[in-house]
């Protein structure tokens, strides 16, 4: 279980989860239609799309850092640190991809194209993020892609699987669920940017060139906390629209510890020590929402 975990990414499941569930609290809140049947086999499906792109970039890791005897006993290097069989492995992704597949058709059978054009669309960027002779992870597009295909992509799966036949259903979904995947976008894409702050130097070495080479450990520290900004100012319009309730602004109650909690990685980037801020950022500002987003419907 140990390698499975450390394969798949395990603890980054979350990174799935909550965007889609805001995705469909929107849809509860502002279209007044919810399909819990679906929405469940969704997750499941998102899931196991998630984790496996997860394995193929621990995979694709493992043969980058195995062309580089400088870096080979890298803690970044999963498969080599826990001994994973590359047989086994390729396994495991094999599973995770055929429930994905199996799933999301059947999904797609139950609610039209439009579920297709946005799940096909993140499986491109899935796949091209880690897969193919120019990885996304390798260039300066990778936070633009993760932001894209989790936050935004999940949350609009998560608000169209809900309303695909609601009475209160319109094409423009896509724009509304868009301003309410703004923080779920900009702090999943600083989840990557740290990650590339704190490798920078390592990254070279196996041949990649992230936006944190390109723009320096200055301007790419400058542009995390411009988005955590952004990642407020998407939640506060949210509400004033009234995509979501109104009780999610209570968020904004926290900036002052976020802050701080920026500060602390801004201060010291390290991979170990202060990277984990970034991942505890999304959970603080898209998990609160979504609590709050839930309760909002209650009251």
């Amino acid at each position: 279980m140990q390698r499975f975990k450390a394969l798949v990414q395990a603890q980054t499941t979350l990174l799935t989860i909550l965007p889609l569930l805001l995705g469909t609290i929107m849809a509860a809140y502002h279209y007044h239609h919810v399909n819990l049947g679906e929405t469940f086999l969704l997750m499941l499906s998102a899931i196991c799309f998630h984790l496996a792109v997860n394995g193929h970039n621990q995979l694709s890791d493992y043969r980058r850092y195995q062309n580089s005897a400088t870096v080979q006993n890298s803690t970044n290097n999963i498969i080599k640190r826990f001994e994973i069989s590359i047989p086994w492995a390729y396994s495991v992704l094999g599973i995770l991809m055929l429930i994905f597949l199996i799933s999301g058709l059947y999904l797609v059978y139950l609610s039209g194209w439009p579920l297709l054009l946005l799940g096909g669309s993140s499986f491109l960027i899935g796949y091209c993020y880690s897969g193919g002779p120019y990885p996304l992870l390798k260039t300066p597009l990778g936070e633009l892609a993760s932001g894209l295909a989790m936050g935004l992509n999940i949350t609009l799966l998560g608000v169209y699987i809900n309303i695909y036949n609601a009475p209160t259903y319109d094409n423009w979904f896509w724009l509304t669920g868009s301003i309410v995947s703004l923080p779920a976008v900009f702090t999943i894409s600083n989840i990557m940017l740290a990650n590339n702050i704190c490798d920078k130097d390592e990254d070279v070495v196996i041949g990649r060139k992230t936006l944190a080479y390109y723009l320096g450990t200055k301007h790419s520290l400058t542009l995390l906390q411009i988005n955590y900004v952004f990642s407020y100012l998407g939640l506060i319009l949210s509400a004033i629209l009234g995509y979501l309730p109104w009780l999610i602004v209570l968020s904004i109650f926290t900036v002052k510890s976020d802050y701080q909690l920026v500060q602390g990685f801004v201060k010291a980037p390290n991979k170990v020590t202060t990277f984990p801020r970034n991942v505890l950022m999304f959970h603080k500002i898209v998990g609160l929402e979504v609590i709050l987003g839930l309760l909002g419907l209650l009251l």
